[in-house]
């Protein structure tokens, strides 16, 4: 028998390699079907009635029809709890920013020794569940005065947001040279003006990933919203559950509320992914 021939070290990485990238696309493709294959049943059942849905679940629609999306819209006025949901959303996550990045700021580029202990103040936010707040929050918010208003809403998603926000903020802006602040210094600038002028530009990419994060999180929030919101002002995750009737469930209308509700995370997020990736990548090498 011919001796076996014998592979040198560099052959046998070589085809470990090539056995983990084919690995790592099977995977991949697995995954990209468990993602996509529900949205695809969503999208298709949306111009569907009942008996289209279960008798050919996954064949595309005979017709656009458009009649569930009607029907939506007729049973929960999805446009109003669009409205809302798009206003809250927007108010948090300015109220957020404007919270987040000045802490952020002092936390990464102020040099105290007080810093690092605010930045641990900060991390304690990770171990508060959301659950816990829900009665001290209902109550602040009834002695107040903003039961059932969608302002109660924007100032307090934002509390739920700012120590995430401060963390991934302050680990990009350490990232800054410390150059440019030294020449904005000596040129007499501000602090302001170079949070305005040099590191709020810089932080860009980290900044719309923190945006990103938090518009999908304010977007699709519920508890909360269930709780202090009334029924004339519904967000649109509150306004689904009103698409469901206990006598003849609409699956095709329920499916086109969600088409509707999903629409907006998916145009942001498709819309800024390539600053997310930058974002996350770039501030895990500078944190």
């Amino acid at each position: 028998m011919q001796a076996a021939v014998r592979r040198s070290p560099v052959q046998r990485l070589t085809d470990e390699a090539t056995l983990f990238v084919s690995g790592g696309y099977l995977l991949s493709f697995i995954y990209v079907v468990v993602i996509v294959l529900p949205l695809y049943y969503v999208l298709v059942s949306a111009f569907k009635d009942n008996m289209g849905i279960f008798g050919a679940p996954l064949a595309l629609p005979s017709a656009l029809n458009l009649t569930n999306f009607f029907k939506a819209e007729e049973v929960a006025v999805m446009s109003r709890a669009m409205s809302i949901s798009l206003a809250v959303t927007l108010g948090a996550e300015l109220l957020t920013l404007a919270f987040a990045f000045p802490a952020a700021y002092a936390i990464a580029r102020i040099r105290t020794g007080l810093a690092p202990w605010v930045e641990l103040v900060f991390s304690l936010g990770f171990l508060v569940p959301p659950l816990a707040m829900l009665v001290p929050v209902f109550l602040t918010t009834a002695r107040l005065g903003l039961l059932y208003n969608p302002l109660a809403l924007v100032l307090f998603y934002p509390a739920t947001k700012l120590s995430v926000s401060v963390l991934l903020l302050a680990s990009y802006l350490r990232g800054v040279p410390i150059d440019l602040e030294e020449s904005a210094q000596m040129d007499g600038a501000s602090r302001l003006q170079m949070i305005r002028h040099i590191f709020f530009p810089l932080a860009r990419p980290g900044v719309i990933t923190v945006v990103v994060l938090n518009f999908i999180d304010f977007w699709n929030e519920y508890l909360f919203a269930l709780v202090l919101l009334s029924s004339k002002n519904r967000t649109l995750q509150i306004a689904l559950t009103i698409l469901k009737n206990d006598r003849l469930v609409n699956y095709g209308m329920i499916a086109a509320g969600v088409i509707m509700a999903v629409i907006p995370v998916y145009i942001v997020f498709i819309f800024f992914q390539e600053q997310i990736v930058k974002g996350f990548y770039a501030g895990a090498l500078k944190g």
